[in-house]
């Protein structure tokens, strides 16, 4: 059979951890997220195996002065540098995107808000104001136009928000899937982690988006070896970092074989700085090997997550154009006349997606970043 796999990585840097007080978890000027990007777009061009990058908005900002409108909290802003990629580089990052858009690999740039809002923990208006001042700052980067989104820390938007704002697929924790539950206890979410296995669960449209599940845990990285700058949590630090290494290794193997064995569906994550440590790259760059053997074998195929929202909506709602019908033949070009054609059967029209016309490219009037 031949199983799915899709991968969606968090371009957040610190608009996901200073809130937190972790903005050290990030390397500093953010150098090794930088240098692993490079790696892992070399590594995806090699295997030929897209990836959704979901973006935080505020990164595609070469500058800013700080303020932006909007209903948000008294103090959403206060976190804000108002400087530039030059002087912040962990708050904007127009050089990664730009990366990712040059790549030769299809790759889905989608977005994880504009300022890593909790969705779920805010006002409806605040939601929709902020998906819609992401999509400005795609559209001003010259980028396609937002069908997914990742929601930050799993905190999902209500459905009729992200209809509004033109959001058709969305990643959810596999748990709120019909297919799975909530871990019994705390020891079999450990058991999750270390061992396996990863859940296989098939895109679902519901209240017209779809959901694509994955884990609320890492997958594409592994929780039990240092992350980004971070050290082992001391939950794993019994884990010697040579087993976490294999183990993470055999949990990325079983994974592709139950997704072939069942022809089902798999979704890794992370955050870019998680991968950006010597311990987590390599079974990263041997995942995405395998994935690309796998597919040239035709055991799987690789979708990001705009092409699973566009093959669960056709096969539910089947074909809309003629390419894709096979009972619509187009005739023969006829000379004749109007008067000899009223006899004819109308010439069929292949019906073409509409074309989108280019857009400025914004990121070439921003500054650039030495990579």
């Amino acid at each position: 059979m031949t199983g799915t796999v899709t991968i969606s990585l968090e371009l957040e840097l610190g608009w996901g951890v200073t809130r937190f007080g972790m903005l050290d978890k990030i390397s500093p000027g953010r150098e090794r997220e930088t240098t692993r990007l490079d790696a892992l777009l070399d590594r995806c061009a090699l295997s030929d195996v897209p990836i959704t990058f979901n973006v935080v908005g505020h990164l595609l900002l070469a500058e800013c002065d700080g303020h932006h409108e909007g209903p948000y909290p008294d103090d959403w802003w206060d976190i804000d540098p108002g400087s530039s990629v030059y002087e912040a580089p962990k708050f904007y990052a127009p050089d990664l995107v730009e990366a990712i858009r040059e790549s030769p690999t299809p790759h889905e740039i989608c977005t994880h808000t504009f300022s890593h809002i909790e969705c779920a923990e805010v006002p409806e208006e605040t939601v929709a104001h902020d998906l819609r001042t992401a999509h400005a700052a795609h559209e001003r980067f010259g980028l396609d136009d937002v069908v997914s989104l990742v929601p930050p820390r799993h905190s999902t938007p209500p459905r009729d928000v992200l209809r509004e704002v033109g959001i058709e697929t969305v990643r959810v924790p596999h748990y709120r899937s019909s297919e799975f539950g909530d871990p019994r206890t705390p020891l079999h979410k450990l058991r999750e982690i270390i061992t396996g296995p990863h859940p296989v669960a098939e895109p679902h449209l519901v209240d017209g988006v779809v959901e694509t599940y994955s884990p609320v845990y890492k997958t594409l990285a592994a929780e039990y070896l240092p992350l980004g700058e971070y050290d082992t949590h001391p939950a794993y630090r019994w884990i010697p970092t040579s087993v976490g290494k294999r183990l993470h290794r055999r949990y990325h193997r079983r994974a592709l074989d139950r997704a072939v064995e069942t022809g089902g569906h798999v979704h890794f994550w992370s955050h870019l700085y998680d991968i950006a440590t010597d311990e987590q790259w390599p079974q990263i760059d041997a995942l995405l090997a395998d994935i690309g053997e796998r597919v040239e074998r035709g055991e799987l195929e690789v979708k990001t997550m705009a092409e699973l929202n566009r093959d669960v909506r056709r096969e539910l709602e089947g074909p809309t154009t003629a390419e894709e019908r096979p009972d619509v033949v187009e005739l023969p070009e006829t000379t004749a006349g109007p008067a000899e054609a009223t006899d004819e059967r109308p010439e069929a029209v292949e019906r073409r997606p509409e074309v989108v016309e280019d857009r400025p490219n914004v990121a070439d009037e921003q500054p650039t970043v030495t990579r």
